[in-house]
Order: C-alpha cells, then sequence, then structure tokens
C-alpha cells in the first residue's frame, strides 16, 4: 500500500536540512537559510530598516501560506518545533493544555513590529529560528565556555517541554504567535465580509491587541533613549549598521560567524553593554576580512549586516590601521615590505627614512579599510587595527 507524506514526514525533512545548513561553511551565502524562512524576523526587518532583502522573498511566501492555513509554517516546516515536540513526546505529562494561560508569543509578536517601526524591533532574539540556529554556534572555531553558557536558551526550553509539553509552541513563541494573530484578523475580516457575527472575543480580543499596539508604540518612543549609550569599542562585520540599530536587529543566529571563510567573526563575550552580547565582532587572529569576500552580509536574515557587493567593499570601513614604527624592521636595519605587498587597497606606502634606515610604513585612512592584513602578516608586530 502507497505511504502518505504526512506533516510530520515533511517536517522531519525540515529539520534535517536545518541541520545540514547550519554547518559551518558548507552552504556559503545560504548558511543558516531556515532564518529567512520567518514571518516574524522578515517583517520586524522590514519594519525597521523600511526595506526588504531579496532573499526574505522566501518569508514572504511562507506568509502567504500561513494565511491559507493556519500556523502552517510550524506543522510543515519548523525545526525548533519538531525539536520541542519530539521531547514533548516523551513527557509524562502529554496532553497537558494551558487554556488559562494568556498568549505571551502574541504579545511579544505585536510589540516587537510595533517597536521595529521606530527602528527598535525588541524581540528578534526570541524567534525560534535564531535561537535553533544559533546554539549551533558552537560549532564555529574553537568552544568556550561563556559561549557555551549564552547559547543555553535553546537546551532548556527542550528540558522545559519535558515537564510543560507544548508550552513554548503553544504560548510562548512569538513566530507562532504571529501566525495566530493573522489567522484571527483574516477570521475576522472574513466573518465580516460575510455579514455573519465576528469570532468571539477570546479568538480575537480587539482591546487586547490595542494595548499590545500601545505597549509596542511605548516602546518604540521610549526604548531607544533609555537603552541608548556610547558604542562598543570593537571591530564590526562590513555592512553593519550603527550601534543601537544593529544590537537590536541582531537575532544572534550565528549564520555569520559560521559563513566566514577566514573564522574572524565571533561572538561578543566582554562587553559592559547587556545589549552588545553575543552580537558579532571581528577579532585578527587567524586571518583577515578577505577583499573577495562578502557573504556575512549575504547570510543575514535581518539586514543588521547590509548587503554590499564585494567591488563596492573597497568603500566599505570597519576600522583603521595604525602603525607603531619603533618596532618595524625598516628602522632597525632589517628588510621588510611585507605590509605593503599584503594590502589589496594600496593603503600603505613608504615615508623617505633617514641615515640608513630606508624608509617608515604609514597608512593612507583614506583607502585603509581596516581589513586586518597588515596586522596578521606584520612580523614586528607593530600594526593593529582599531575601531572606527
Amino acid at each position: 500500500m502507497k505511504k502518505t507524506v504526512t506533516a510530520s514526514d515533511i517536517r522531519t525533512v525540515s529539520f534535517i536540512i536545518a541541520m545540514v545548513s547550519v554547518i559551518p561553511g558548507l552552504w556559503k551565502g545560504f548558511q543558516g537559510f531556515h532564518a529567512w524562512l520567518s514571518p516574524f524576523l522578515m517583517l520586524n526587518s522590514v519594519f525597521a530598516l523600511k526595506a526588504i532583502i531579496w532573499l526574505n522573498m522566501a518569508a514572504v511566501a511562507v506568509l502567504a501560506a500561513v494565511m491559507i492555513r493556519k500556523r502552517w509554517f510550524c506543522k510543515y516546516l519548523c525545526p525548533a518545533g519538531w525539536c520541542f515536540d519530539k521531547i514533548s513526546s516523551l513527557s509524562p505529562f502529554a496532553g497537558r493544555t494551558y487554556n488559562k494561560l494568556p498568549h505571551a508569543g502574541k504579545w511579544l509578536a505585536v510589540i516587537s513590529l510595533v517597536s521595529a517601526l521606530f527602528g527598535f524591533p525588541l524581540f528578534v532574539i526570541f524567534d525560534p529560528l535564531s535561537l535553533f540556529n544559533g546554539f549551533f554556534l558552537n560549532l564555529a572555531g574553537k568552544p568556550e565556555p561563556v559561549v557555551f553558557i549564552s547559547l543555553l536558551p535553546f537546551p532548556l526550553l527542550l528540558l522545559m517541554h519535558f515537564f510543560l509539553p507544548g508550552i513554548w509552541c503553544k504560548k510562548l513563541c512569538p513566530l507562532g504567535g504571529l501566525q495566530t494573530g493573522l489567522w484571527d484578523i483574516k477570521s475576522h475580516l472574513s466573518g465580516l465580509n460575510l455579514k455573519k457575527a465576528p469570532v468571539s472575543e477570546t479568538e480575537l480580543p480587539g482591546r487586547r491587541y490595542f494595548v499590545m499596539s500601545g505597549a509596542g508604540l511605548l516602546a518604540g518612543l521610549i526604548m531607544p533613549g533609555i537603552l541608548r549609550s556610547s558604542p562598543v569599542k570593537v571591530i564590526r562585520p562590513p555592512g553593519t549598521r550603527d550601534s543601537l540599530s544593529f544590537n537590536t536587529l541582531c537575532s544572534r543566529c550565528g549564520n555569520c560567524i559560521r559563513a566566514c571563510p577566514t573564522r574572524i567573526i565571533q561572538p561578543l563575550t566582554v562587553c559592559d553593554q547587556p545589549l552588545a552580547w553575543m552580537t558579532p565582532v571581528i577579532r585578527y587572529e587567524n586571518g583577515y576580512c578577505l577583499e573577495t569576500c562578502n557573504i556575512c552580509s549575504r547570510v543575514c536574515p535581518t539586514g543588521a549586516i547590509a548587503f554590499f557587493p564585494v567591488d563596492e567593499k573597497k568603500h566599505v570601513f570597519i576600522g583603521k590601521a595604525e602603525i607603531s614604527s619603533e618596532n618595524c624592521y625598516l628602522l632597525n636595519n632589517r628588510e621588510c615590505i611585507k605590509c605593503r605587498e599584503v594590502c589589496k587597497y594600496e593603503a600603505i606606502s613608504y615615508m623617505p627614512g633617514t641615515g640608513t634606515n630606508t624608509g617608515v610604513p604609514v597608512a593612507d585612512l583614506s583607502k585603509c579599510v581596516g581589513c586586518g592584513a597588515c596586522e596578521i602578516v606584520c612580523p614586528a608586530d607593530c600594526i593593529v587595527v582599531r575601531p572606527l
């Protein structure tokens, strides 16, 4: 007898694809692609940036499917939901309902989307695909205890589902809350068009949505002023936006970190500003920012890292090279032109020397983008790239 493909089978395949897509460097420009399928991330990005990224069209298609079938994404594609359901099925409390609990996911979704209109999307870090992808950041580079601890929310949610089966998907998930809210609105409008009685107050509590929107409005107006502080003195990936916009738009999915071919993008774990915690920064320990690479801007699902063409990278400044000439080989009667040879932007030149000195290296800051190549090759460690 021919076996029918079920929604569970499709979601299992989706989970396997999601697992493959988080392997560092494997999918290149499609690293962590499932994050691009989230309507919640897409709408927060579009509302905050007032623009749409081409890969966001995948989430637009999902959004259309959600309007046809209630919580379509949850049922067919969500890899996080697949994990939660598997753990919930093992729980001795399986079948528990939470009818008396408020739908916090709706609140998170509406508040975040309304505040995003003011450039301040509050809750993108709670998107389930960001939590799922972010946990596998441990696959990139050398595991650090502080990084592992910072990525515990997803396994803690798995543990929570053993004792409270289905709680995230039913009541807490903002992506699920967005889908439910859209379906409620569609059902309400359909009832009005057919001149039927509108859906019950429990399905579409108009006052409650009004309060949610008001909370998002207040958050969008007030929170940026409260959280605004001095910029974090770090080097960000090329194409990043201003500090506050970047910190709130970044979903901590880890796509840019896993996709970076030279492994120079790492999570920020030493910071006195909690808003920037686990956001990506650049450290020139084992490589530099390749002049032929723009992959971090291609895999960012929220636009926190703006897309830029490779041929425009010479205009994308992320730092500036500082040269301490005291230790330079040239000033110590030793031959060396490595910094000039490696600079693809022709930003290193030599000032005429005096006496036996052949010259002094200087950086033209109008050309230096801060890629870090000179810092990596300098044998005397006299070049350091500083944040802008």
